[in-house]
């Protein structure tokens, strides 16, 4: 794909990538946009919901008094009339909620079906109540009262049940309205407490023959009840409230507090003692009408503070949702522009400097170019392009100069590899072919990493019937290393060809080593010489791997001492080591690219190794024993290229002449 394809490609994906971004975001506060309006609609429905249960609660107790009452006073008519009105009042208000937020409510017909049945079991109960206060009053029975109390007892019930419902559905989650709607369901609680034992009470007061069993635990059962949701009140105090809320949640119980809940501990005491108290009806109807205001306060303070709050959370919720719209617009406007400004400003110039560049690149040295009067990058790469054309003419030349250098690289670099392969022919013909010298049978193994080595070995045979030998391994490859290795193989050979039977080996180590010229590499070596006498022989190590003697028991083990490498200090002295050679035992000499070969983990072949491997096979044949290290070599590597160059030398004492061919 072209750079300005790219280029569009990605200014569109970016930019798709931000309005996907912008409109997940927009989705999301829209989402919690509709979850306020849920909030809001469900608190606007539960705040008459609430109202309507107190106003129901006031009208059981007047309707009550009324109930008990021997006389019609003019005033309670008129109270009980009120009371009916804010209880139709709040539940017109809450069918007219429920009417105009169904789009926010869930189930809203459901909800309107409910208040439809409570308002039809009131009218029964008004319709009740109503037959029972207009008959004669001296025909007028009390059986009514427990029966009619019961019945509005469970139609307010209903009424907070169907408000629960929909703090379930919607339950907010900002921790202060949460902790407000909390504390008007304990409200709730505390108000019907109230309302309920105001009227068992007024009812059991006004009675002559006084309060039973079963009347008292009902209004213990109430009072243990509304305590219980003061508690539960106190324990919701710690939450963000506002000033206004917590000085009515105050005020409300230490009303309660201070007058309602001592004397109804003081009424319990005494009806429970057989004791009428001596306060009268009409009295504790005023004292619990007092604590029912004050708790009235409490929850119309706790519904402006949670209107107030939904108001704002709704608002800031819509501000956010036009705010995220408007950068949508925004983001696609930039967007757009950006196309626009990216297609005119680098898509065309490149591609007037991309038709350029391909007629310039075929010769077409006729080709016009682009004039930009700019100073960013696409102007710099107009000027290039100038120089590039005023320079093509040269460009050509140079590259007719340089075929021409390559042809005489290519020829000279032929010249060299034929040269290398010589002196890699002639290098090999200077190690010695397997042979038996006497009593003593010798094999090699050589692998070069290049066409040259620094390896090399040789067995010679001495005019006194000895038989001398060494393997060296210059430090470094290549024809470097390889020129030393002849050297030092030419060395090595005269010099144990000619050793005198004075010297001994190690002096002839430290002659070498003190005559090696210090501008060449060092080398490691063994030198060593089999006595054709005894049956014994002897090595100087000098820096190379120690050997591993075989014996004829197929017992292995390492001999040497180390020793420094020839060229490295000149004035260093070697010691030699003489060990039993008899028939049927070999020695194993080597370079240390065996050893240090690497797989493909970078893991070393280690001397370890190779010892295992020479004893699981001591019992072999030298030729045997030599292609086993080769062909484990091979496979521990993975390839056929070593890193170091590989030379192995064995030497093996016969018994006698017509058992060597056989072990060959």
């Amino acid at each position: 794909m072209k750079i300005r394809y790219i280029l569009l490609i990605l200014t569109a994906f970016l930019g798709a990538a931000l309005l996907v971004a912008v409109a997940v975001q927009i989705r999301a506060e829209t989402l919690q946009y509709q979850a306020a309006q849920r909030v809001e609609a469900s608190n606007a429905v539960r705040e008459p919901l609430l109202l309507n249960a107190n106003a129901l609660g006031d009208e059981r107790s007047r309707t009550v008094m009324l109930l008990i009452g021997s006389d019609d006073e003019p005033g309670r008519r008129e109270d009980l009339l009120a009371a009916r009105r804010r209880v139709d009042e709040t539940l017109e208000r809450a069918e007219r909620e429920i009417t105009s937020r169904q789009a926010s409510l869930r189930d809203s017909a459901r909800s309107l079906s409910s208040l439809e049945g409570v308002k039809r079991d009131l009218a029964r109960l008004r319709r009740q109540a109503d037959e029972h206060l207009a008959a004669d009053p001296d025909r007028r029975g009390a059986e009514i009262v427990p029966r009619w109390f019961q019945e509005a007892t469970r139609l307010i019930e209903e009424v907070q049940s169907f408000r629960l419902t929909l703090l379930q559905q919607e339950r907010p989650l900002e921790p202060a309205l949460r902790a407000e709607a909390v504390l008007r369901t304990y409200g709730g609680v505390i108000s019907e407490s109230i309302a309920r034992n105001q009227a068992l009470l007024t009812w059991a007061l006004s009675r002559p023959g006084g309060v039973g069993a079963t009347e008292v635990e009902t209004v213990s059962r109430n009072a243990g009840r509304a305590d219980l949701a003061w508690d539960l009140v106190q324990g919701q105090l710690n939450a963000p409230l506002s000033e206004p809320v917590k000085a009515a949640i105050a005020a409300a119980q230490e009303e309660y507090g201070a007058t309602l809940g001592p004397l109804q501990r003081t009424f319990l005491a005494a009806l429970s003692g057989g004791v009428r108290p001596a306060i009268g009806s009409d009295q504790w109807y005023e004292i619990a009408g007092g604590a029912l205001e004050r708790v009235a306060a409490m929850q119309q303070e706790l519904l402006k503070s949670s209107r107030q709050r939904l108001e704002g959370e709704l608002a800031a919720a819509r501000r956010s949702v036009l705010l995220w719209s408007g950068l949508l617009l925004g983001g696609i406007a930039a967007v757009a522009a950006s196309i626009l400004v990216v297609r005119l400003r680098v898509v065309r110039p490149l591609e007037e400097l991309n038709a350029t560049m391909l007629r310039l690149a075929e010769n077409d040295l006729s080709a016009p170019l682009p004039r930009h009067a700019r100073t960013d990058e696409i102007g710099e790469m107009g000027d290039t392009l100038r120089v590039f054309k005023a320079n093509a003419i040269r460009r050509q030349r140079a590259q007719q100069d340089k075929e021409m250098l390559h042809a005489r690289l290519k020829d000279a670099y032929r010249q060299l590899r034929r040269d290398l392969e010589a002196a890699a022919v002639i290098q090999s013909t200077m190690l010695p072919p397997p042979a038996i010298l006497g009593d003593v049978q010798y094999r090699g193994l050589f692998r070069p990493s290049s066409l040259i080595a620094g390896d090399t070995y040789n067995v010679v045979r001495r005019s006194d019937g000895g038989v001398g030998f060494f393997q060296v391994d210059v430090a470094g490859h290549g024809a470097p290393a390889a020129m030393v290795s002849v050297a030092s193989h030419q060395i090595l050979s005269q010099a144990l060809l000619t050793k005198s039977d004075g010297m001994h080996l190690e002096e002839l180590v430290e002659r070498i080593n003190g005559d090696w010229p210090e501008d060449l590499p060092y080398f490691t070596m063994i030198v060593g010489e089999i006595d054709p006498r005894t049956r014994r022989g002897a090595i100087v190590q000098a820096g190379h791997p120690h050997p591993l003697l075989i014996r004829s028991d197929g017992s292995v083990e390492p001999i040497g001492e180390g020793g420094f490498p020839v060229g490295m200090v000149s004035t260093v002295s070697y010691e030699r080591l003489e060990f039993a050679f008899g028939p049927g035992d070999r020695l194993l000499v080597y370079s240390d690219g065996l050893v240090e070969a690497e797989n493909a983990a970078g893991e070393q072949f280690s001397e370890g190794r190779l010892r295992q491997l020479v004893r699981e096979h001591s019992r072999g044949s030298t030729t045997l024993l030599l292609d086993q290290v080769d062909q484990t070599l091979r496979n521990w590597r993975g390839s056929e290229r070593l890193d170091d160059d590989l030379s192995v030398l064995m030497l093996e004492r016969l018994n006698e002449r017509t058992n060597a061919h056989a072990h060959v």
